[in-house]
């Protein structure tokens, strides 16, 4: 996939949708959203390229607690604080720090 091709579902989908409804399926502002569309973005686009992918193009990692799930879901489970509510979310809060290939976390193996 190519930077190009996420920018234009981006925007594809700002324009059949609205900049709301995208934002909120990103799971982000609708100012972010507008920001990288016009090039803007001050920050790397890397984790919005992610998302795009992950909610709109079908992109999914192989998870060594889940399987196979959306990349974007992926990141909401790095972003998440440690909770051991369940034995998933712990397996899951550990994997994601230790050695993961799909872990964005800074101190991940």
């Amino acid at each position: 996939m190519t930077t190009d091709s996420w920018l234009g579902i981006l925007q594809a989908e700002v324009e059949r949708q609205g900049m709301r409804t995208v934002a909120q399926k990103l799971g982000v502002s609708k100012a972010t959203v507008s920001q990288v569309m016009n090039g803007k973005y001050k920050a790397s686009t890397r984790t919005i390229q992610k998302r795009v992918e992950g909610v709109f193009m079908a992109s999914v990692v192989d998870c060594p607690i889940l399987d196979e799930i959306p990349i974007n879901i992926c990141l909401e489970h790095q972003a998440r604080k440690f909770a051991a509510t369940n034995h998933v979310r712990v397996a899951l809060y550990k994997a994601c720090r230790n050695g993961c290939p799909h872990s964005k976390i800074c101190g991940s193996k």
